[in-house]
C-alpha cells in the first residue's frame, strides 16, 4: 500500500443527521438504508430467494498519510460477498485503490484509469437527498466502475418536485454478473412545501424497480 494511513482526522461535515429510508422491490420491503454526512449502511433481509440479502457499509471520511498528506477515503465493506474496498482522493482525483481479495479488481481498479473529477456513493447520495432543485450531473467512483448520474427531466406537481435522471455505468464492468446491468432510470421526488425534503427515489432497469422511500 503506496500510502500508509496514520491518524483519522475529522469526518465530513455532517449534510443532516442519520436519515433512514425503506427498501422496497415488487411492492415488497426488502430491507433499509441509513444514511448520514459521512457513512451510509443499507441492510437487506427479504430479498427475493433471498439473493441480495446482507449489510454494505460505507464512510467516506478526512484522513492524513504519512508523508502528511490528507486526502479523503472511501471504504466500502460488503461481507455478503467477502470484499472490501478503500479508495483515496484527492480534489476528485484518485490517488490509491485497494480492493480485497484481489481478484475482484478490474480495470478501473487502476487509479491511472480513473477520470478526475469523481466523487464518492456518500457524497453523491447525501448530495441527492439534501439537493435544492434537481440534482445536476454528478459522477462517482467505487473502487470497481464508474457511475454518471445525469439529469434528463423535472414535473413539480403541486408542492411535489420529480426530477428524472439516468445512472450509466461509464467504465468498469456492469453490475449483477452475468447481467452486467450499465444503463437504469432514476426519478427522485422532493416535497417542496417544508423546505426541500426527499421522499422518495426510484432506480429500475427492465421489469425491476428499486423503491428508496422515506
Amino acid at each position: 500500500m503506496r500510502l500508509f494511513l496514520i491518524v483519522l482526522l475529522t469526518s465530513f461535515a455532517s449534510l443532516a443527521s442519520a436519515q433512514t429510508f425503506q427498501l422496497s422491490l415488487g411492492g415488497d420491503t426488502i430491507g433499509t438504508l441509513t444514511v448520514t454526512g459521512d457513512s451510509i449502511r443499507s441492510n437487506i433481509t427479504d430479498s427475493p430467494l433471498g439473493v441480495a440479502n446482507g449489510s454494505f457499509t460505507a464512510s467516506a471520511k478526512r484522513v492524513q498519510t504519512a508523508d502528511g498528506q490528507v486526502v479523503t477515503q472511501y471504504l466500502a465493506d460488503i461481507p455478503r460477498k467477502g470484499r472490501k474496498i478503500s479508495v483515496l482522493s484527492d480534489g476528485g482525483r484518485v490517488i490509491e485503490t485497494v480492493v480485497s481479495p484481489a481478484e475482484d479488481r478490474t480495470d478501473l481498479s487502476d487509479p491511472a484509469a480513473v477520470p478526475a473529477g469523481v466523487s464518492t456513493p456518500v457524497a453523491v447520495l447525501n448530495a441527492l437527498i439534501n439537493a435544492s432543485g434537481c440534482p445536476g450531473t454528478m459522477r462517482f467512483y467505487e473502487g470497481r466502475r464508474v457511475i454518471t448520474l445525469s439529469a434528463t427531466g423535472a414535473t413539480q406537481t403541486g408542492t411535489m418536485l420529480s426530477c428524472d435522471m439516468s445512472y450509466r455505468v461509464t467504465g468498469g464492468p456492469g453490475h449483477l454478473s452475468p447481467l452486467y446491468i450499465k444503463n437504469a432510470t432514476m426519478e427522485v421526488t422532493y416535497d417542496t412545501s417544508s423546505g426541500q425534503r426527499m421522499t422518495e427515489l426510484q432506480i429500475g432497469s427492465g421489469p425491476f424497480t428499486l423503491y428508496v422511500t422515506r
